[in-house]
């Protein structure tokens, strides 16, 4: 195993029962296959079980073509991130790439959106968790949200071993529930009016910025770097691989849910997926995928977390302090930056607190795509002033030494961030 890449990166890699004077580090337990799984995992739980229904109150049957318009932004930028996590691999991401362009202040304000952003969309996932529960007791979906916060930190404090291990079991439970949804839909496809928006463009444009949601987990793969073997092709195939996998789930996930529900009655739910495997299957089927959605959007808690507290973590280094650096204390035992850990989970409860999924879920994508501005703008100006650095993953559709791609992720997002402002200043 390798020292983390990158300037100033801490040497040697921290076990437990490690010794405070060896300054213990963050362990590289992390493959390809964990890594894609983890983002996977990410991703369906903070789209298509969390954010479905409010989507498609806005778009009706159209809300398809929304995941798959908000899959088309998404890989703009993803595509910039994954070259951007090539030529700097490590886990302070968002961060690292904006100060090697614009500098130490901007960093710090990309820094404490992502932050910001991991901790609402913890908080919105855990209010979508409530939401399933409600199903099975009759719980507090506040209490229980918050519940829900306090076992993620405490399993993000265990190890990154355990989450990873728990984010597969978990992720190959999401994708069953959604294979599930995909199964009961086949014979409905025929059916679905996609192209029939009840409230016209703007309703599809509305859904394609709430659905935009769905696809946030590709930008928190890169907060991982330092626990991830050979960061440099790992992360940026991870990033790819995960947004393509997600997207063909969401899609045909969509055009089932809407041909065997109505879509007003998706609008309305809290637990829209069980609402949709109950009339296609019956009691028994909403039960199976009303379970498997608990486990998803609990598990999506726990990456959120993770990606966040490492970012914290990452910022807080003393080659950098961005943020107090008791934050990069390293637990000689555990081997996580358990500071970190509280600080992102004290963080979360506030939000879980408003208690409305939709508004949590905006307060996110805002500032969501405030960063991904940022990062696309770092890729373009990286690719001017530094045209020889062009070793590992680069992103297609090159003029010269402009990047096509990053332009678009940098326009779409911009476009994406006016929606917002208009719908909700």
């Amino acid at each position: 195993m390798s020292e983390p890449d990158g300037p100033g990166g801490p040497g040697g890699l921290g076990r437990p029962g490690a010794s405070e004077s060896t300054t213990p580090s963050l362990r590289r337990d992390l493959g390809l296959a964990e890594v894609v799984v983890y983002g996977v995992g990410l991703i369906l739980g903070a789209g298509i079980y969390a954010i479905l229904g409010e989507a498609t109150a806005v778009a009706g049957e159209s809300v398809p073509l929304a995941f798959l318009a908000a899959a088309v932004v998404a890989s703009f930028t993803g595509l910039s991130y994954a070259e951007l996590a090539s030529r700097f691999p490590r886990g302070e991401g968002d961060y690292v790439y904006v100060r090697e362009t614009f500098g130490k202040r901007p960093a710090e304000v990309v820094a404490f959106l992502r932050v910001f952003v991991g901790s609402v969309s913890a908080a919105a996932v855990a209010l979508a968790f409530a939401g399933y529960l409600s199903s099975f007791v009759d719980l507090s979906p506040v209490l229980a949200a918050v519940a829900l916060v306090a076992v993620a930190s405490a399993v993000n404090f265990w190890g990154i071993d355990v989450s990873a291990k728990l984010n597969l079991v978990f992720t190959a439970a999401e994708v069953g529930g959604l294979a599930l949804v995909i199964w009961l839909g086949l014979g409905s496809w025929g059916s679905v009016a996609v192209l029939d928006a009840p409230f016209g463009p703007g309703g599809v444009l509305e859904a394609t910025f709430l659905v935009f949601f769905a696809y946030l987990g590709f930008g928190s793969i890169v907060n991982v770097a330092e626990e991830t073997e050979d960061p440099t092709r790992t992360v940026p195939r991870a990033i790819v691989l995960s947004v393509g996998i997600t997207t063909v789930l969401y899609v045909l996930v969509a055009v089932s849910a809407v041909g065997v529900a109505d879509w007003r009655a998706l609008g309305e739910s809290a637990s829209p997926l069980a609402l949709v495997a109950e009339a296609g299957g019956g009691p028994a089927a909403a039960s199976i995928v009303g379970a498997i959605a608990l486990t998803s959007t609990a598990n999506t808690v726990l990456i959120l977390l993770v990606s966040s507290s490492r970012l914290v973590y990452g910022v807080s280094k003393s080659e950098y302090r961005s943020f107090p650096t008791l934050f990069s204390r390293i637990h000689v035992r555990r081997g996580t930056p358990y500071l970190a850990v509280a600080l992102v989970g004290g963080l979360t409860v506030p939000f879980v607190l408003l208690g409305d999924l939709g508004q949590v879920a905006a307060l996110a994508n805002g500032s969501l795509l405030v960063v991904f501005v940022a990062v696309n703008a770092a890729l373009l100006k990286l690719r001017f002033d530094r045209p020889e650095n062009r070793e590992g993953f680069t992103a297609p559709l090159t003029v010269g030494r402009l990047s096509v791609t990053a332009l678009c992720g940098l326009v779409t997002a911009l476009g994406l961030l006016v929606v917002y402002l208009g719908r909700f200043l």
